[in-house]
């Protein structure tokens, strides 16, 4: 009877609470590490005029932390610097504008209004620990989950130039739940489009690849031919605003993407190839403007190095006007 009570206890006890949340241990060094290595970029090779410092969400299994600009924050790195709250979450984050998102593998940038009614971005992202977890992930999750903040810290520092471009063609009558993917969703099955688009793909691959810069630049001519071939030939009519929306999203994509391989090929950051980093960015191609963009920009990087203060700046300089720079060089 004795023995039967205490497995009874035993087994009825109620299960230890999770540990509190608070922004400590492998939070707050990855997002320091995180920070850090996009301040390095921006140091040595974007050199942005005018930097944002977004509101910054981050979440794991069990808590959200949350990052809130302010000059007397607990947390720095470079010139950036925060106010901190970690809370406990239920499967859902709470976002700037009062709706939710799974606490899953997930990140982006968006547009917010600040509490003093001011414009400003906001950036969210899932932790490692949740990159960490996902046993269908092929790729280094580690290297993984800091490609992803690349790519999207990126958007939180283009919403002045590109992200005003966005909003024109939002404006201009592109569906308002338009996305990376928008030209894809809408071409992707038309007879002879995909063909079409993937020829012009691999063009601007083979400049990132020619042995020489009068190559790359031939070859960024044809691939520049064959977007503009496509464009006249889909792009009509109703469907006349994708030609921009196109070299839009190939920018921000691209731009993104670049960020990327620029960390993994960094010896400081993932140490890796740039054959290597650029397979690992690509993965399996399936999202196009970001697969065609990164080639877009990584043949443009190899003729005029100093595009990203175009790109990035306030003018937002398209993928569009940079090959055509791109080629009036010499």
């Amino acid at each position: 009877m004795i023995a039967a009570l205490a497995a009874t206890l035993l087994f009825s006890s109620t299960p230890a609470a999770p540990p509190p949340c608070r922004f400590r241990g492998e939070p707050r060094d990855w997002t320091a590490q995180a920070l850090t290595a996009w301040d390095r970029l921006d140091r040595e090779r974007l050199r942005i005029a005018r930097p944002a410092t977004p509101t910054i969400t981050l979440f794991d299994q069990n808590c959200a932390y949350r990052l809130t600009p302010d000059r007397r924050g607990d947390f720095r790195v470079g010139l950036r610097r925060y106010r901190t709250e970690a809370s406990p979450h239920a499967g859902q984050i709470a976002l700037p504008d009062g709706s939710t998102v799974p606490a899953r593998r997930l990140a982006f940038a968006s547009p917010m209004k600040s509490s003093d009614g001011q414009d400003g971005m906001f950036f969210i992202m899932a932790l490692p620990s949740l990159w960490r977890a996902d046993p269908a992930e092929s790729r280094d999750p580690a290297r993984l989950a800091m490609v992803v903040f690349m790519h999207e810290f990126a958007h939180s520092q283009q919403a002045e130039g590109l992200g005003e471009r966005v909003d024109g063609l939002l404006a201009d009558g592109l569906p308002q739940d338009a996305d990376d993917d928008v030209v894809q969703d809408r071409f992707a099955a038309r007879p002879g489009y995909a063909a079409e688009w993937a020829r012009e793909r691999d063009l601007f691959y083979q400049a990132v690849s020619a042995p020489d810069a009068l190559t790359a630049r031939a070859r960024l001519a044809e691939a520049a031919r064959a977007m503009k071939a496509r464009r006249d030939r889909w792009f009509r009519g109703a469907d006349a605003l994708y030609a921009p929306a196109d070299d839009v999203f190939l920018t921000l994509e691209g731009t993104g993407n670049w960020a990327a391989v620029s960390w993994l090929v960094d010896p400081r950051g993932g140490g890796m190839s740039r054959d290597d980093a650029v397979a690992f960015v690509r993965g399996a191609g399936t999202h196009w403007s970001q697969d065609q963009g990164l080639g877009v920009i990584l043949a443009v990087d190899r003729l005029i190095p100093d595009w990203p203060r175009l790109a990035f700046g306030p003018d937002g300089v398209t993928a569009d006007m940079l090959i055509a720079w791109a080629l009036q060089e010499r």
